[in-house]
């Protein structure tokens, strides 16, 4: 009796070893089988970031960007379709690309027309759609950021039950594409080939689907906001040397007159000007000149100013006359926003006389020889600038001024950069300034005595390099 009862517990012991080996194989199993599920989506993604990475420099459309996306996910999740609905600027979701079969999200869809082609009925029934950011089931994943597994989606009221049983939505999912906290947009995936509901599993490998989706778009917009900045940059660098090439190559060589030009340009483009043209009868014209506003536009008015007043500074003698045509050229062709102030200066050797008009711009500055060390004086002549206003009141305001030019004096042309240079505490390096460092260093010839106008500045100033404002300064000295 003894020996049955110690085969009895014997056996039961040894069935209860079987069970809780048993549930422990079961158990091995199944978190080998989480562990495979997990490796082979690891290797989704990992694929998916490969041939997105292939394609950021391939300067693809946001269109084809999209449909990439859509064609791996759904080939991923064994869907039948699936739409990506992009965040717009005002806030909603628009339908941008469609993979497969995917009806429409907003509307239902209703039975097919019997004199209507199967083809254009299912074209008809796909999405072209906006969707407010908290309609319905995109519009809700978008709102929260969380995404949504609908497995039986015939009984669900979130979905809209179309009645055309290839337009019927069985099984979704909708995840979002996100990067930090930037939301790019979703995507809605439907139909499982397999005819069952989508599992965990795939909802798991969609949900990383769209969060690398998100950091491929924001991969994909800082390439492109790279490849604009490059882009740009080369055009400013482009526009910038044919902007120098229109500058004068070299100085005028005048026998009794020594020339010398500072320009520094506060960006690669500047809006200063200055030119050297011979005249008729000898005579040498000589302009400086600032655009209203930076960059091409500036540019591009300074090039036109510049060559037009070449032009029609040969047939006029009088440098307000010449400006009186330029404005009227000029006036009609530009923006109400932009002007041009400038001065413009025919220097006349054989007579020993400069004769001025003044646009708007700084009043040039002519020391004396015979002044000793008094300041340069400020040369007076009213004017208003290029373009700000029509012919009548322009013309009416604008003169010319003429001044003797003789041995030892000097003709200095300059723009606000170099007057309004300003210290820590605001202050201006001002004309006045200007005027008492020239009569400073009125031994010295044209080009140094630029040369320590520069220092003077930029030790008031505070500044080496990197001007607040274009810096141009044209000197003549007679010698």
């Amino acid at each position: 009796m003894f020996l049955v009862v110690v085969s009895c517990v014997c056996a039961a012991l040894a069935a209860a070893v079987m069970i809780l080996y048993g549930r422990d194989r079961h158990h091995m199993m199944a978190l080998q089988d989480q562990i495979d599920r997990t490796n082979e989506e690891k290797d989704i993604v990992i694929d998916f970031l490969h041939k997105m990475a292939e394609d950021i420099g391939d300067d693809m459309s946001q269109e084809r960007v999209y449909r990439r996306i859509l064609r791996v996910t759904a080939l991923t999740c064994g869907a039948m379709g699936a739409c990506i609905y992009e965040k717009t600027p005002d806030g909603r979701l628009r339908a941008r690309a469609v993979e497969g079969l995917f009806p429409a999200q907003t509307r239902k869809i209703g039975r097919q027309d019997s004199h209507e082609s199967r083809v254009h009925f299912l074209e008809q029934s796909m999405p072209e759609e906006f969707i407010e950011h908290n309609e319905g089931l995109i519009g809700d994943v978008a709102q929260t950021g969380r995404g949504v597994l609908i497995k039986n989606a015939e009984g669900d009221p979130r979905v809209i039950n179309h009645n055309d049983e290839a337009l019927k939505i069985k099984s979704i999912m909708v995840v979002p594409m996100v990067f930090g906290e930037h939301l790019y947009g979703v995507i809605a995936i439907i139909n499982s080939i397999s005819g069952k509901a989508f599992s965990e599993t795939e909802f798991s490998l969609a949900a990383s689907l769209g969060e690398q989706a998100g950091l491929y778009l924001h991969n994909t917009e800082a390439f492109s906001a790279l490849v604009m900045k490059n882009k740009l940059e080369f055009d400013l660098r482009l526009a910038s040397s044919v902007q120098r090439y229109l500058l004068p190559a070299k100085l005028p060589e005048i026998k009794d007159l020594d020339f010398a030009v500072k320009y520094f340009p506060q960006q690669l483009i500047g809006g200063d000007f200055y030119d050297f043209f011979n005249l008729p009868d000898g005579r040498l014209g000589m302009v400086i000149g600032d655009v209203s506003g930076k960059g091409i536009s500036a540019a591009i008015l300074m090039a036109i100013c510049q060559t037009k007043l070449r032009y029609i500074a040969q047939g006029i003698k009088s440098p307000a006359e010449a400006l009186k045509k330029l404005n009227s050229e000029m006036t009609s062709s530009m923006r109400i926003d932009m002007f041009v102030t400038m001065v413009y200066a025919i220097i006349d050797d054989k007579s020993g006389e400069i004769t001025i008009a003044r646009a708007g711009h700084e009043p040039p500055l002519l020391y004396k020889a015979k002044d000793g060390d008094a300041p340069a004086q400020k040369i007076k002549s009213p004017g208003m600038a290029v373009g700000m206003v029509g012919e009548e009141l322009f013309d009416s305001v604008i003169e010319d001024t003429s001044v003797g030019f003789e041995k030892g004096d000097i003709f200095v042309l300059y723009t606000d950069g170099v007057t309004e240079a300003a210290d820590a505490e605001g202050d201006e390096f001002s004309t006045q300034k200007l005027a008492e460092t020239v009569s400073t260093l009125r031994a010295r010839n044209a080009n140094d005595l630029n040369d320590e106008v520069v220092k003077a500045v930029e030790k008031f100033s505070g500044r080496s390099s990197g001007y607040a404002d274009d810096f141009t300064l044209a000197t003549v000295k007679k010698i």
